[in-house]
């Protein structure tokens, strides 16, 4: 990794009888070698995200098996539940959009997230936020990405707002933006 900071010594220490195999450290250095990282192609947040979840879900690559899936990371709104609650990707750059997938995790049967409500997508025009696609109310479907497409607009963020069902909360497996 490129980096000019000074190498700092590090003491591994295994817990009790554990033994500790290390085949690789990652190595800084401002060399030929040395590879620099690209920047964030996002900033995430949110007007909540639950302590185990990550914003880091919504745009890991990864694909959900269904809406309940448990095996890769989420993000989700718990443990609000019947608010009106948004999420949000600001671009370092300006970015054209043209359509957006969502993918929305609904663990019925085993907790208390299910779909929203309802849901609009906004992009950021200067100060103000409009919508992407004149909607009253966007449907929410589980167990598949759910398409927005629109003309496109040059934008440095966009926002998910979501009203979530009475008496339950909601989340987000993934979010492409296209």
């Amino acid at each position: 990794m490129k980096s000019d900071q000074p190498d700092e010594k590090i003491t591994l220490i295994p817990m009790g009888a554990a033994r500790l195999r290390v085949t690789m450290f990652p190595v800084i250095g401002t060399g030929p070698d040395a590879h620099a990282w690209p920047a964030p192609a996002f900033k995430a947040s949110a007007s909540h995200c639950f302590e185990g979840d990550t914003l880091d879900a919504l745009q890991d690559g990864l694909e959900p098996a269904n809406s309940n899936d448990h095996n890769i990371p989420r993000f989700t709104w718990w443990d609000h539940r019947g608010t009106r609650e948004w999420v949000q990707l600001d671009f370092p750059q300006p970015k054209k959009v043209s359509s957006v997938e969502v993918y929305w995790f609904d663990d019925t049967g085993e907790g208390q997230c299910r779909l929203p409500t309802s849901w609009r997508l906004l992009y950021r025009d200067g100060a103000d936020w409009k919508e992407l696609v004149e909607s009253a109310a966007m449907p929410a479907t589980k167990d598949q990405w759910n398409l927005l497409s629109s003309r496109p607009v040059e934008t440095s963020a966009l926002k998910i707002e979501v009203q979530l069902q009475s008496g339950f909360s909601g989340g987000l497996l993934g979010w492409r933006v296209k």
